[in-house]
């Protein structure tokens, strides 16, 4: 249960999700960069967007130097460090590591230098010399390149700004102690820095990895500042390796672009590069009004954690055919609002977007049939004295089409049981592709695997390797694991039918420990949690909703491990349902072991006993006389909770299981099995069988140690909390009970097994679990086509399956399935009343072939009764029996859903239509005679003529 079919599995896009699931959708500029994009390097600088961020101008910046504010992209992670880029000198002293960026990420740089030139170090001994070390192990020495760029990082930019760039160590630095320094002359030296920057100079790599600088000592216009001049009085800007050549000379470029090295020489300034995380990015705009233009300066506006939109409300207006968004609100960060608009066939670029105190208008470009996703949030606009990054609430979701703004809806899963720990979801499965019926419900979804982390194939992947999987698909391993273990019938049947039955046993329980496992040795494996609950007290009939990031498949975790984990989908939202959609569910959902979307149950880690049938892969029950395959799993216990008190003779474990009259063990040594694991174990069990009362003792044996006293557990054998199971065949017997549409119908053959264990001395406890066979019954009644009233009997049949014909036993229009030993008969016949009922047939559909009709009336067309079990969220029991027909509209199911009507046509014109071959042929005779009478006095006419003018 709670599964999804893989259909046609495909890997598409997905919209970013910032952390907590919260979805933010495209940017609209670092969205459309592909990760490891080097803007700079394969544009150019002058064809780069430059982006407005931090402070502009002089007031409260380093030293109160003048900044423009102005920075552009050079790359977009994840992009991996180079150790030995070299730019074209192409000498061991020349080369170092390039700045690494990591995934999300961007790393910016800004379009001039922020300070007045100053001297690599300073000291006596350093006033005009680099003085080796970038930092230094030794101490706490900073050069000053290095000083600089912390405290332009707390003066230059706002708080909030800070909060967005990683604070991490550099690449390509000398770390020497600073009066020894890396003077051997070679970049092998280098290492990353001792500190932590969130502001720093490039490296001399980074001149060759973002601005294919390979042509050494000569200018580069992408690397000058504006105008060959830069600014506050600089000469140019330090680099932050050290020159491996010298001990007292580094890195910089001068204010023309051209790469050197500066030796007693302090007119160098910095020009700050920084690595941006993307993470909470909500939006790349104009600066000016927050539009979509396509030239001008960019602005970011990032999502400020916990801020929230409290109130809107939106509509779109038209004059003269020109649209525009209409939007008002309130939220944490006051009354502005912000908005974009994105395609979803389009998911990386922005249609537009804007905010109240700037720009609302809607392009033309948009249309009135597509539906556009439409993000609005409170916005708090940056400022050039403070810093001129937006801050955003969370964003809500909405949605236009038709230009009528509609809310989106909010997806949820039903949750029922009881913990004390946080449940958390992870989305592992992104629905694709939908299919929906002629009434919008479910028909089909495909299953791909989310793009983020970039990480989560391999750890998806893995994990069904640990569970058993192989030849796992690399590139989209949930809808491998949706083809295999998800739990649809299948045909052939799925490869593991344990799954089939439930999502607490098999192989993708195991899947879904190994992911729950993953996650515990890395919080960030699943990439950012989709939604959480706080404990959870919810009985069967009242769920609580935990609410989730949007449609998918999702796994779901209980922090205090009372609980396993589980592998749930979301419903699917059919936008075609009303004119605000709705969710709806497969429109089988429940039948035949289809799952139920949405919901799930918590169950226990610790089942003391479980039962279950492992041969009924299709959920569709037996025919009698066929074999029922039952397991018992049995959990090992912790025998230390005996506190010392039971010794290995006086401890009691065992198995009974009673058989109801409908079902019978006819060799029970043979069809008793005992596993550990996967491996079947003899001799340790001892089995009887009594007045229908199975008993399998002796179990202690494989867990056990053997004589000891007080017992104690043998963990070499089988683990605490360990399972041994138990399998054995049953034969559903003639007398079995039979279930049909209707409340009263539905009657189970419940086989219930109970374990007795010591729970102290001289004192056991039981413990049970149910397992429920089933079979069915077609119910048929034959009536006249135009008189409703009148019954047919001796209407007769023959009942055909997978193309072999069925054979009964019975009369008088009730009929059982024949078992072994019964020679049975081909064909059924209809009671007077016009009743037929068909007995001890498994769940598939039932073809019908009329092979005698009452005598005046024709037979009807052959036709189909499929019979359909829906079962309860555990798979363990049926709770609605219905019907379906096919191959004619003369034959279906009456209006209390209890019986086939199947109507055959009286012998009329009126009725040939509902007929065969046969019907054409009375047409034909019929027509035949109507030609010959209308004829007759034609001819008869023409002979008269004839006979006079011979006279």
């Amino acid at each position: 249960m709670f599964m999804l079919l893989a259909g046609v599995l495909v890997a598409l896009p997905v919209e970013r999700a910032a952390a907590g699931g919260l979805e933010l959708g495209p940017d609209g500029y670092f969205s459309m960069l592909i990760a490891g994009a080097t803007p700079a390097a394969s544009s150019g600088w002058a064809s780069t967007r430059r982006i407005v961020f931090g402070k502009q101008g002089s007031s409260g910046t380093y030293d109160s130097k003048q900044v423009s504010g102005g920075y552009k992209t050079l790359a977009k992670g994840a992009v991996a460090s180079v150790p030995n880029a070299d730019f074209g000198v192409n000498q061991s002293y020349s080369k170092s590591s390039t700045t690494s960026v990591a995934e999300n990420e961007a790393l910016l740089w800004a379009d001039n230098v922020v300070t007045a030139g100053f001297p690599f170090a300073s000291g006596s001994s350093c006033s005009s010399y680099p003085c080796n070390s970038f930092d230094a192990a030794t101490g706490s020495y900073k050069s000053n390149p290095a000083q600089v760029s912390v405290d332009v990082g707390v003066k230059n930019y706002s708080v909030f700004e800070r909060s967005l760039l990683r604070l991490d160590k550099v690449e390509g630095v000398c770390t020497a102690a600073q009066s020894t320094g890396c003077g051997g002359g070679s970049y092998t030296q280098q290492t990353s820095s001792v500190n932590k920057y969130n502001v720093f100079p490039l490296s001399i790599g980074d001149v060759n990895k973002y601005f294919g600088h390979a042509s050494g000592w000569v200018t580069d216009t992408n690397l000058a500042c504006p105008a060959n001049s830069c600014a506050n009085g600089a000469d140019g800007f330090w680099l932050r390796s050290a020159r491996w050549h010298y001990s007292y000379s580094a890195f910089a470029v001068r204010e023309d672009g051209d790469p050197t090295y500066g030796i007693r020489y302090t007119g160098f300034g910095l020009r700050p590069a920084v690595r941006l995380n993307l993470d909470n990015l909500l939006l790349s705009a104009a600066s000016g009004n927050q539009g979509q233009s396509a030239s001008g300066d960019l602005r970011l506006t990032f999502v400020e954690a916990g801020k929230k939109l409290t109130t809107w409300e939106g509509s779109v207006t038209d004059e003269s055919g020109l649209h525009t968004l209409d939007l008002s609100g309130s939220s944490d960060l006051g009354a502005n609002l912000g908005w974009k608009i994105v395609d979803p066939g389009k998911p990386t670029e922005v249609v537009a977007s804007g905010k109240t105190n700037g720009n609302m208008s809607l392009p033309d470009s948009m249309n009135e049939t597509t539906r556009y996703d439409l993000y609005v949030w409170g916005q708090q606009d940056g400022s050039a004295t403070d810093g001129l990054t937006n801050k955003a609430t969370e964003p809500v979701k909405a949605t236009i089409k038709g230009w009528k703004v509609r809310p989106v809806p909010s997806y949820d899963i039903s949750l029922t049981g009881t913990t004390t720990g946080v449940l958390t979801a992870y989305r592992i499965g992104d629905y694709a592709e939908t299919v929906f019926d002629h009434a919008g419900e479910l028909k089909s979804v495909s299953l791909s695997t989310p793009t983020t982390p970039t990480t989560l194939k391999d750890t998806l992947k893995n994990a069904a390797i640990a569970a058993g999987g192989s030849n796992v698909d690399t590139d989209n391993p949930i809808g491998w694991v949706a083809a295999k273990w998800l739990g649809y019938p299948t045909d052939p049947s799925s490869d593991d039918v344990t799954s089939a039955f439930s999502p607490y046993a098999g192989r993708l329980q195991l899947f879904a420990q190994a992911l729950r496992d993953a996650v515990k040795a890395d919080g960030d494996a699943l990439g950012e949690v989709a939604g959480q609950l706080n404990g959870l007290a919810a009985p069967v009939g009242s769920p609580v909703t935990l609410p989730v990031s949007g449609p998918g498949l999702y796994l779901i975790v209980d922090s205090s491990g009372a609980s396993l984990p589980i592998i749930v989908g979301t419903k699917v939202f059919n936008e075609a349902l009303g004119d605000d959609g709705g969710f709806v569910d497969f429109a089988d959902a429940g039948v035949k072991g289809k799952p139920r979307l949405g919901q799930a149950a918590l169950k226990s880690d610790f089942m003391d006993v479980y039962k279950r049938i492992v041969n009924d892969p299709g959920m569709d029950g037996f025919d009698v006389g066929s074999e029922v395959e039952y397991e018992i799993a049995l959990r090992v216990p912790d025998l230390t909770k005996l506190d010392g008190v039971v010794s290995f003779g006086d401890y009691v474990f065992e198995v009974a299981d009673v058989l109801p009259s409908g079902l019978d063990v006819t060799d029970t040594l043979a069809s008793v099995r005992v596993f550990v694991g996967d491996a079947e174990r003899t001799g340790d069990a001892s089995v009887t069988l009594q007045d229908g009362r199975l008993t399998v003792s002796g179990l202690k044996a494989l867990f056990a140690v053997a004589g000891s006293s007080p017992v104690v557990n043998d963990t070499g054998v089988v683990p605490v909390n360990g399972v041994v199971r138990i399998r054995y065949a049953a034969v559903l017997a003639d007398t079995a009970l039979v279930s049909r549409p209707g409340v009263d119908g539905l009657k189970p053959n419940a086989n219930t097994v109970t374990l007795t264990r010591s729970k102290g001395p001289a004192l056991t406890e039981d413990k049970t679990a149910t397992a429920n066979a089933y079979t069915f019954t077609v119910d048929v009644v034959k009536l006249d086509k135009d008189d409703l009233s009148k019954k047919l009997g001796g209407v007769e049949f023959e009942v055909s399956r997978d193309g072999a014909l069925l054979k009964f036993v019975g009369s008088a229009g009730v009929y059982r399935l024949a078992v072994g030993g019964e020679t049975g008969s081909a064909t059924v016949t209809t009671k007077a009343d016009g009743t037929l009922s068909l007995l001890g047939v498994e769940a598939r559909e039932l073809s019908f072939k009329e092979t005698v009709a009452p005598s005046g009336y024709f037979k009807v067309s052959d036709f189909g009764v499929d019979v359909r079990p829906e079962w309860d969220a555990d798979a363990t029991q049926v709770t609605k029996v219905t019907y379906a027909t096919s191959g004619t509209n003369l034959a279906y199911v009456s209006q209390n859903g209890k019986q086939v009507m199947v109507l055959d046509p009286a012998w009329s014109l009126a009725n040939l239509p509902y007929t065969g071959g046969i019907g054409i042929l009375v047409l034909l005779i019929v027509g035949g005679l109507i030609l010959a009478f209308a004829i007759r006095p034609y001819i008869l006419s023409k002979r008269a003529e004839r006979d006079a003018n011979l006279v």
